[in-house]
């Protein structure tokens, strides 16, 4: 399935449109482990030889090409505000860092 997306609606969510791409790209990979997970591919064993006898449905096929993508997912849950996201960062304060320089020139 394929839709357009207007691209002022994302601008309007936030001031820094990488802030957005990097949030909705790490839910889109949270979305894509959780399908993953609930519905594992096939695995061959060991001894097993790789054929391809069979042949998948056109009925399958064209179930799979209405499942959403986990990037449209992720989208659609940012523009209607269900997903949120938070800052992790470490705080260096530069006054150690300086110390840290200088002590190394003395030596």
């Amino acid at each position: 399935m394929t839709r357009t997306l207007d691209f002022s609606k994302l601008t309007e969510k936030t001031d820094d449109l990488y802030e957005l791409i990097v949030a909705a790209s790490k839910r889109a990979r949270q979305i894509a482990a959780i399908r993953i997970a609930r519905d594992p591919l096939p695995t061959l064993g060991e001894g097993d030889e790789e054929t391809f006898d069979e042949t998948p449905d056109e009925e399958e096929m064209r179930d799979w090409d209405r499942v959403e993508k986990p990037v449209t997912t992720a989208l659609d849950e940012m523009l209607d505000d269900n997903l949120e996201y938070r800052y992790t960062s470490v705080v260096v304060e530069e006054h150690d860092h300086l110390e840290d320089i200088e002590g190394d020139i003395e030596d």
